[in-house]
């Protein structure tokens, strides 16, 4: 299961405000949709540095393929924590905010201590990334049931900036909005730690994340990518959480 950590038992705010440097896109305005009535939000905790980890990529990304090629409301993110870096393999994609975040579902959920990889669906359902029965099972479990939430997206591209637009309905009291900006298509040349000479690839890459206060069931984001230009498989997920509990109420997704 790889290494643990013990999870720091103190409040995380995540950043209410993201900012990337987009890479050069042709104006576009996509419509806001509400999103279907069952969704399942899957997230995954992983690292380049650890060796049960690839399993589990490849898990979420057989989820992501399912969704695109089924319509299946399936809306897999992966975020690369960053407390294996110091074991021999600085992970590219790691980020503080997937540590922050792996840790705010430990003292949710109950997990006494950290690892990777874990899965965690709809805020409510933990266990080992790799395991592929449990994650199908989880995933239909919520797939069956209504969402009690619905969120809409519309992306706007204007130069050198993207803005995203939300409208929210049926929101409990005091949820928040996550908007995750996720990649796909990645692939890296391990040199060092427990996957040295190993070739990793890499599906919905967690790149950028923020927590939004619903103020009102309508708002936006701006969102300014440090990406290349070669960089083109984004998306945009976002979903109703509780602050508290961190149940998920309803999500959708867009690309880029």
């Amino acid at each position: 299961m790889g290494h643990q950590k013990f999870i720091v038992d103190e409040p995380i705010s995540l950043r209410l405000a993201i900012c990337v440097c987009l890479f050069t896109i042709a104006c576009t305005v996509v419509a806001l949709e509400p999103a279907r009535s069952s969704f399942a939000v899957v997230e995954l905790f992983t690292s380049e540095g650890c060796s049960s980890c690839p399993p589990a990529d490849q898990v979420l990304a057989e989820l992501a393929n399912d969704a695109k090629k089924n319509g299946r409301q399936i809306f897999p993110l992966a975020f690369h924590v960053d407390y294996w870096n110091s074991l021999g393999w600085k992970d590219p994609f790691s980020l503080p905010v997937s540590s922050e975040r792996q840790e705010q579902y430990g003292a949710a959920l109950h997990v006494n201590q950290s690892y990777t990889p874990q899965m965690i669906v709809n805020g409510n359902t933990e266990f080992v990334g790799s395991d592929r029965r449990r994650a199908r099972k989880a995933i239909d479990a919520a797939l069956s049931l209504p969402s009690q939430g619905l969120v809409a997206l519309r992306v706007e591209a204007d130069g050198d900036k993207q803005k995203i637009e939300y409208q929210v309905s049926s929101a409990p009291k005091d949820a928040v909005l996550c908007v995750a900006v996720v990649e796909s298509g990645l692939v890296s040349q391990v040199r060092r730690g427990e996957n040295a000479g190993r070739t990793l690839t890499h599906a919905n890459v967690v790149r950028e994340f923020v927590t939004l206060p619903l103020g009102g069931l309508t708002g936006s984001v701006v969102l300014e990518s440090e990406f290349s230009s070669s960089k083109r498989d984004l998306q945009v997920i976002a979903f109703v959480q509780d602050p508290r509990t961190l149940a998920i109420f309803g999500a959708t997704g867009i690309h880029l």
